[in-house]
């Protein structure tokens, strides 16, 4: 095992398979790691940024360049730079405001656009994406079911799906 922040919730990979990040729960942060191209090993980058309150989901965009933070107690996201050299984050800025309780995120395969499944709002914010600085933009909800808890795009950036935990269904979205 490699150590963690308080209460790792979600790790993710980037693109290259180069870095890894981890949403840590208690401590309120995400670490940075460079994986090991032979072993998989993970070594800490050495500098944590923070994060809102409470971060459930982290993920990165396609092209590599952005990592973003679901914040489930500060009903945000964090937005971050990605050093394609040492894989450190650096913040974009401010938060942006998610629904209530966003537990997870994700970004198209285009990497223009980012979506939120907000647990007890039962909707999915919408945000796009500056190309340039990573910083979103909200542009609206869309309803879910009941406690929506994971949200994912398909490959050909056509359709999305959020996982309803308490309607024990999925929605479907035409994007």
């Amino acid at each position: 095992p490699v150590a963690a922040g308080t209460s790792p919730a979600s790790v993710t990979v980037d693109p290259s398979g180069k870095f890894a990040y981890v949403a840590n729960n208690s401590s309120n942060n995400v670490w940075a790691y460079t994986i090991n191209a032979t072993t998989g090993a993970l070594t800490s980058v050495g500098a944590t940024v923070g994060a809102g309150t409470l971060p459930v989901s982290v993920t990165v965009d396609p092209s590599g360049k952005f990592a973003y933070v679901a914040n489930w107690l500060s009903n945000d996201i964090s937005a971050y730079t990605i050093n394609a050299t040492t894989g450190a984050l650096t913040s974009v800025g401010a938060t942006v405001a998610a629904g209530t309780n966003p537990w997870s995120v994700t970004v198209d395969p285009s990497g223009k656009f980012a979506y939120v499944a907000n647990q007890n709002s039962n909707n999915v914010s919408l945000y796009t994406i500056d190309a340039t600085t990573g910083a979103l933009t909200n542009v609206g909800t869309v309803a879910a079911g009941t406690t929506p808890t994971s949200v994912t795009v398909d490959p050909s950036g056509k359709f999305a799906y959020v996982a309803n935990q308490n309607s024990n269904n999925v929605s479907l979205y035409t994007i």
